[in-house]
């Protein structure tokens, strides 16, 4: 892959105090003529680009359009709605998430063609800067866009590989493709340390549990997406790995002392700032380690300023999480949350998504920050140096001017030479094989045998565009019956697939969420009762469910079920591919763990 040079920008020098002369004088006169016009030009239509000063641009805006800067919001429908035209056009907004659940996703053609929209309504507005095109594209689980692109296993599925190379070959071909389809910005990758087993939210969306493996990969990753010029935020910044509780849902607290925050939990975030990271997303997370007073991280001057700016010495952007989230909604609710994060030192207000938020709320934070900053409860020194500082990215990404964005392709057939392509889905392969872990096998089931019939069952997600590929990947495997059964399956459901396991050579049973879900659990044990000595059991989900069955006698990992994964399996279990992969999580039972991750 080739790398992509970046270009700095250059930012004026202010004049020194000196004695006047009449050149001087002249030349000051020029100088101030001159900013009067490269003001001028910002103020006029479709202009973004021509001056060279972001101060400029800065000093050109009016307060409703510097605090639009902050907003990154989210929109229904596939197309640029009146609603959307009217938060870029009225409310001067920066930027943009597009999610699958909003109807922002159909297509990759349709995605291309929403972003050349997007950033074409962008171009008619006063000042003509651009947006910010976001997603949330981790891989594994997380990947809002799951069709025509390359889909690659889960960060802990990358990190069971062992190479920290394997995570910034992942961010440079998901930055290309992402890139190819008008989005700038990747809300990725997790730098977050997963030492809680029963984390809701983060489980494989993390790379482990060691501190120093996890920020290898993390660091990794960050270069990966710097060399292709995407804007990348490591997140949960101060850290979501040790927390019961999902934040989509309410506020976690992270209990952990100084000390054990800063050798567990800071060390990806410290990479990734080495690493050359501009972006950092928060966690709605209390650290009273750090804040006594248990502000959530996002709302709290302490965590941003204090740990993540003077501490860290951290200058790029801090985006929060969205703030429709439960974690802020039901406690200082959204838009009031929206006030307090700017106040604290956040740069860009992400609004997700997220259950009961809606657009109106948007406008309401908007109208809420400009009361604010009018009031001086908001300093403009502080909504300034915010906007400064997102347009200082958007120049760097190549993005200040809207007019000047080149559009996506949007023919289906051209877009399709640059997404999901051989050498591309190549290397999801690769990282797939390489990360199978095989955890137990005492009953010396594997490898399988390709005569005969193999009967697979697994839980259904309740998302086609989940179920149907892993199904199809499934049913690729030799001699195999596919039965798919629900997320928790019932007792009818049981008594239907012991009926089949009885004309199967072997019986191969993925399990995910099984803790949460005990259908899951009662079908695994009457399988073993009724079947002993041909029952392989998947976790095929976070790795930590295999530890919900410690007599089973053959438990295999595979952190995820993407396609690529559910074929690596495969190969695997029938002989083809050695299981090499290591588990970056220890899950409490015997087998091959990282050395220093237990």
């Amino acid at each position: 892959m080739s790398k992509i040079p970046e270009k700095g920008f250059q930012r004026a020098e202010p004049f020194g105090r000196r004695r006047h002369s009449p050149n001087l004088a002249k030349a000051c006169a020029k100088a101030a003529l001159a900013a009067f016009f490269c003001v001028l030009a910002w103020a006029m239509p479709g202009m973004a680009g021509r001056a060279s000063s972001v101060d400029a641009l800065c000093a050109a805006m009016s307060l409703e359009e510097k605090v639009g800067q902050v907003f990154t919001v989210y929109f229904t429908g596939p197309v640029v709605s009146d609603d959307l035209r009217s938060l870029i056009a009225d409310y001067h907004i920066g930027g943009v998430i597009y999610y699958s659940v909003s109807g922002n996703v159909e297509s990759p053609a349709q995605v291309a063609a929403l972003s050349r929209e997007i950033q074409k309504a962008a171009a008619g507005t006063p000042k003509g800067v651009g947006l910010f095109v976001s997603v949330d594209q981790e891989g594994g689980p997380v990947a809002r866009l799951r069709r025509g692109v390359t889909l690659f296993p889960s960060n802990m599925a990358v990190a069971a590989t062992g190479n920290p190379d394997n995570a910034g070959i992942m961010a440079r071909i998901m930055a290309r493709e992402l890139s190819a389809l008008g989005v700038n910005v990747n809300f990725a990758p997790v730098a977050d340390v997963n030492i809680n087993p029963k984390n809701p939210i983060i489980g494989i969306r993390s790379f482990g549990q060691d501190p120093a493996k996890v920020a290898a990969f993390t660091a990794a990753a960050v270069r990966g997406y710097s060399r292709e010029k995407m804007l990348c935020t490591p997140k949960h910044f101060p850290g979501h790995g040790d927390t019961a509780v999902d934040s989509h849902l309410g506020l976690p607290v992270v209990a952990h002392d100084a000390a054990t925050f800063a050798r567990t939990d800071l060390p990806p975030f410290q990479a990734a700032i080495t690493a050359g990271t501009r972006a950092i997303m928060t966690a709605h997370v209390e650290l009273p380690a750090v804040d006594p007073s248990m502000a959530p991280s996002t709302l709290s001057h302490k965590v941003l300023v204090g740990l993540l700016r003077e501490k860290l010495g951290f200058q790029g952007l801090i985006f929060t999480d969205s703030l429709g989230m439960g974690a802020m909604a039901n406690t200082v609710g959204t838009v009031e949350a929206a006030a307090k994060a700017l106040a604290a030192g956040a740069d860009v207000l992400l609004f997700g998504a997220d259950k009961g938020h809606t657009t109106d709320q948007q406008r309401q934070a908007h109208a809420r920050i400009v009361a604010a900053v009018r009031s001086g409860e908001i300093p403009m020194a502080r909504l300034d140096e915010t906007v400064r500082r997102i347009l200082t990215e958007k120049k760097r990404l190549g993005i200040l001017a809207a007019r000047d964005i080149k559009a996506p392709e949007t023919d289906p057939q051209k877009l399709a030479a640059r997404l999901a392509t051989a050498a591309h889905i190549r290397e999801a392969e690769k990282i797939a094989r390489r990360s199978m872990t095989l955890l137990r096998d005492d009953a010396h089931l594997l490898p399988l045998k390709k005569t005969g019939l193999t009967l697979v069952i697994r839980p259904r997600r309740g998302a086609p565009d989940v179920d149907e590929p892993a199904e199809a990947a499934l049913s690729a495997w030799p001699g195999v019956r596919l039965a798919p059964v629900s997320g928790d399956p019932s007792s009818t459901e049981t008594t239907e697939v012991l009926a089949l396991a009885r004309e199967a050579r072997a019986v191969v049973l993925l399990v995910s969420g099984a803790a949460t879900k005990p259908g899951q659990a009662r079908l695994a044990q009457e399988l073993f009762a009724a079947h002993p000595g041909k029952v392989v059991l998947v976790a095929s989900g976070a790795p930590y469910d295999a530890a919900l069955f410690p007599d089973a006698p053959c438990l295999v990992a595979t952190y995820g079920d993407v396609p690529a994964s559910l074929t690596a399996l495969g190969q695997s279990l029938y002989g083809d591919n050695p299981f090499r992969g290591v588990c970056p999580v220890d899950i409490g039972l015997a087998g091959p763990f990282a050395p220093d991750s237990r």
